[in-house]
C-alpha cells in the first residue's frame, strides 16, 4: 500500500487531473440535476373507486363495495386491501407487496373490476389507478367580486395559459365545482311525440358528443351532464337527434326540453380573505425542476397581475418551493463557514497550503458525491441535502489527520516528498478504519422497507459518497499537493508590518498548542492509559447514562422533527349527507379559533401573525383520494415567518386546538402543520367488526 500512496504523492500532475475532473463531473451534476422538495417515488398503492349517483352508503356498500370485494380476493400480489361506502361512491385501496411490480397488479386489478357486470344501471364506469404522490409547486389563487362561472372560466384560462409555459406540464384547478348541463324533460313535450323518458337518455348516451369522462345520471324527470376536459354547453345537447319521425322530421332534444348549463349539486366554496376564490394548483412530473417551474411561474405572475382588470386579485397563494430554497441557502452558508473555519484554524496551527488544502476537502467531497447521485439519477432535495448538511462536519476530519501528520514529519526535517508518503502511510490504515465504521453504520439506512424506506433511500448513499470521495482525496490527492511544503524550520522574515504580525500570531498560537499538548494533554493521556479500567468504566457509565436519559424520556424521540412551517391547516370531516351549512358554521368557529389565538400571541416583529387564510367547504387540502362533499371542509392560515414570529408552528397549532375545542356532530378534526418525512398518522388503530353499530360504539371508546 505504501508503494500506492508514493506513486500517487510523487505525481502531482495526475492529482490536479483528477481533480479537475472531479470538479467538472460535481458543475455538471449540478446544472443537470432536478430539484425537488422530496424524493418521488412509488406508494405501491392502487386506487379503484366507482361513483354511484343519488345512492346511500348502504346501497353503495351492497351495490358496488361488496362486488368489488369479491374481485379482488385471490389476486396475486396485493398485501390488504380496505374499502370503503359513502353516499354516491364506493371505493377500495390496493396495498401492494413488496417485491411485486405494481403496473402488473394494477392490470390484474383492472381487469377484475372490468369483468363485474352486476354494478347498478345508473353507476359509473370503475375508474382503477396507481396512487402516485403528487409534488405540488405552487398554488395560485385568483379571487374577485365575480359570480362563479366568470370565476372559473378566468381560472381557466390562466390554468391553460400557465400549462404553456416551458417546463410546466401538469396544471390543475382546485376549489371549484364541474360542469354540469341540466335537462328537464317535459312530460307534455314526450306525451305529443310519443317518447318515452328512457328513450331521451338512451339518445344521450348514444349520440356522437364525446363527454372525455364524463357522466349521464337521471333523477326524475331530469337528466344532468356533468362534463370533464372540455366543457360542452347546452346548444350542443340541445342538438342531439331523439326521434326520426315518419316524414324525416328530426326531433331534436332542445325541442323536449329546458336545458341548462350549471355546475354539479355538492357546493364547493374557496374564500380567501373574505373574497370568493379558485384555485390554480401548480405541479411537477418527474422530469421536471420544482424551482424552474416556481421561478416561471412567479415570472408569469408578475406580467399577469398588470393584464387582470381590478376586479380580480391573482397572487401565489404559497409557493413549496420556499423550503427547499432555504435548505440549498443553509447548506452553501454551512459550506463557506466550514471551509472558512478549517481554513483559518489550520493557517493559524499548522501552515498556509495546509490550511487550503485541507478546506478544499469540503468541495472536493460534495462534487464527486453529487457526480455520483446524478450518474444513479438521483435529486436535489430536501432529504439528500440534509444528508450533506450532516456529513459536511466529517468529511475534513481525515483530511485534518493526514495534513497534520505530513506537517509533524516535514517539522521533523523529512524532505518534502518523504514526509508526505510517510505521514499519511503512518495514518492511512486509522483512517480508512475511521471512515468504513461511519461508512457501516449507514447502510442500514438502505435497507429500511416500506414507504419510509423508499423515502430516506437517498440519505445513506449522499452520506456514503461524500465519506467515499473525502477517503480519496485525503490519501491519493492531499498527499500530492502536499508533497511541496517548505522547509518549516527555516526562519522566515516577513516584509511588511501586517504579514510580521500575522506571523506573530501564528507563532503564538502554535506555541501554546505544543505548550498544552506537553504540560496538559500529555500527561492527562499517561493517567488515562495507566488506569486504563478506570477509564473504561467511565465510559461504560457516560454510555448507560445517554441511554438513561434516552429512555426516561428527557431526551425526546422523533423520527422525523417538527418543522417550524408557515402553513397550518385544519381539517373537519362530518356524517354523509351533512348539509353545507353545517360544514361552514364548523368551519367559521375553527376560524375563529385561531383568530383569537393570533390576536393575543405577540411578534417578535410587531407585524401580524396570519399573511392569508383560506375556508374551503365542499373539499379538503391534504386528502390525496380528492374527495369531494359537502361535509368535507378545510381552514389554512399562511404565517408569519418563522424568525419574524417568535412562536413555533406547533406551539400555535396548540394553542388552535385547545380554542376550538369540539365540534359537536363532526367525525373527525385534525390540526396540522408542515412535517418531515412520509405522510401518514403517528398512530393508527383499525376496529374490525360484523356491525356497524358496534364498530362506532367501540371507536368512541377508544
Amino acid at each position: 500500500m505504501k508503494k500506492i500512496l508514493a506513486a500517487f504523492a510523487a505525481n502531482t500532475v495526475f492529482a490536479n487531473i483528477v481533480l479537475v475532473m472531479i470538479f467538472m463531473g460535481g458543475l455538471l451534476a449540478l446544472g443537470s440535476m432536478l430539484r425537488e422538495s422530496f424524493p418521488q417515488f412509488s406508494l405501491d398503492m392502487i386506487s379503484v373507486s366507482v361513483v354511484y349517483p343519488g345512492a346511500d352508503p348502504e346501497e353503495v356498500e351492497e351495490g358496488i363495495v361488496l362486488k368489488i370485494e369479491e374481485a379482488l380476493e385471490g389476486i396475486e400480489g396485493i398485501k390488504q386491501y380496505t374499502t370503503k361506502s359513502s353516499e354516491n361512491v364506493g371505493s377500495a385501496t390496493v396495498e401492494v407487496q413488496d417485491g411485486y411490480d405494481v403496473a402488473e397488479v394494477l392490470d390484474d386489478v383492472k381487469s377484475k373490476i372490468d369483468a363485474i357486470s352486476t354494478f347498478p344501471v345508473d353507476a359509473e364506469k370503475p375508474v382503477v389507478r396507481e396512487i402516485l404522490l403528487k409534488d405540488s409547486v405552487m398554488l395560485l389563487a385568483l379571487s374577485g367580486d365575480l359570480s362563479e362561472k366568470q370565476l372559473k372560466i378566468s381560472a381557466e384560462q390562466i390554468r391553460d395559459e400557465v400549462r404553456l409555459l416551458p417546463g410546466i406540464s401538469q396544471v390543475e384547478l382546485f376549489g371549484s365545482r364541474d360542469y354540469e348541463i341540466s335537462i328537464e324533460v317535459s312530460e307534455e313535450q314526450l306525451r305529443r311525440y310519443g317518447i318515452t323518458f328512457d328513450q331521451v337518455a338512451r339518445a344521450i348516451r348514444q349520440s356522437s358528443i364525446n363527454l372525455h369522462g364524463g357522466t349521464i345520471r337521471t333523477k326524475g324527470e331530469e337528466i344532468r351532464v356533468r362534463t370533464v376536459g372540455r366543457k360542452y354547453t347546452g346548444r350542443e345537447l340541445a342538438d342531439v337527434v331523439v326521434l326520426a319521425g315518419p316524414g324525416g322530421d328530426l326531433i331534436t332534444l332542445g325541442r323536449l326540453a329546458t336545458i341548462r348549463d350549471g355546475f354539479t349539486e355538492d357546493p364547493i366554496n374557496a374564500v380567501i380573505d373574505g373574497m370568493p376564490s379558485v384555485f390554480v394548483m401548480v405541479f411537477k412530473t418527474t422530469e421536471e425542476d420544482a424551482l424552474r417551474i416556481s421561478n416561471t411561474a412567479t415570472e408569469y405572475l408578475r406580467v399577469k397581475k398588470k393584464q387582470l382588470p381590478p376586479t380580480i386579485s391573482l397572487t401565489d397563494f404559497y409557493d413549496n418551493t420556499e423550503a427547499l430554497r432555504a435548505r440549498i441557502d443553509l447548506l452553501t452558508r454551512n459550506g463557506i463557514i466550514g471551509m472558512s473555519l478549517v481554513f483559518f484554524l489550520l493557517w493559524l496551527f499548522m501552515d498556509l497550503r495546509l490550511s487550503f488544502w485541507g478546506g478544499m476537502g469540503i468541495p472536493i467531497s460534495l462534487a464527486g458525491a453529487l457526480f455520483i447521485l446524478w450518474s444513479m439519477g438521483a435529486t436535489i432535495n430536501m432529504v439528500s441535502l440534509f444528508g450533506f448538511i450532516m456529513v459536511l462536519g466529517i468529511v475534513v476530519d481525515d483530511a485534518i489527520v493526514v495534513g497534520e501528520s505530513i506537517y509533524v514529519h516535514r517539522q521533523q526535517g523529512d524532505s518534502p516528498l518523504k514526509a508526505a508518503v510517510e505521514g499519511v502511510n503512518e495514518v492511512a490504515m486509522p483512517v480508512v478504519a475511521a471512515v468504513v465504521t461511519t461508512v457501516v453504520a449507514f447502510v442500514p439506512l438502505a435497507y429500511v422497507g416500506g414507504i419510509m424506506g423508499k423515502f430516506i433511500a437517498i440519505l445513506p448513499t449522499v452520506v456514503i459518497s461524500c465519506l467515499l470521495i473525502s477517503l480519496v482525496e485525503c490519501l491519493l490527492l492531499l498527499p500530492a499537493h502536499l508533497s511541496h511544503l517548505p522547509d518549516l524550520n527555516r526562519p522566515r522574515q516577513p516584509g511588511n508590518p501586517v504579514s510580521r504580525f500575522l506571523s506573530a500570531c501564528q507563532r503564538f498560537m502554535q506555541n501554546g498548542l505544543e505548550r498544552f499538548v506537553e504540560q496538559r494533554y500529555v500527561p492527562f493521556l499517561d493517567r488515562v492509559l495507566n488506569w486504563r479500567y478506570v477509564s473504561l468504566a467511565v465510559a461504560i457509565a457516560v454510555f448507560m447514562l445517554t441511554l438513561g436519559l434516552v429512555q426516561g424520556g428527557l431526551v425526546k424521540f422523533q423520527v422525523f422533527p417538527k418543522i417550524d412551517g408557515f402553513v397550518i391547516t385544519s381539517t373537519v370531516e362530518f356524517p354523509d349527507g351533512t348539509p353545507p351549512e353545517i360544514t361552514a358554521q364548523a368551519l367559521q368557529t375553527i376560524e375563529q379559533g385561531f383568530l383569537r389565538v393570533a390576536e393575543r400571541t405577540p411578534t417578535t416583529s410587531g407585524e401580524p401573525m396570519i399573511k392569508k387564510r383560506l375556508t374551503l367547504v365542499g373539499q379538503t387540502l391534504s386528502d390525496r383520494m380528492g374527495r369531494k362533499g359537502p361535509n368535507l371542509g378545510s381552514v389554512q392560515f399562511i404565517l408569519l415567518e418563522s424568525e419574524k414570529r417568535g412562536i413555533h408552528s406547533n406551539d400555535l397549532l396548540v394553542e388552535w386546538e385547545k380554542e376550538v375545542g369540539s365540534i359537536a356532530g363532526a367525525r373527525s378534526l385534525t390540526f396540522e402543520g408542515l412535517s418531515a418525512g412520509p405522510g401518514g398518522a403517528e398512530i393508527e388503530i383499525w376496529l374490525q367488526g360484523n356491525r356497524m353499530e358496534d364498530i362506532l360504539a367501540a371507536a368512541d371508546r377508544v
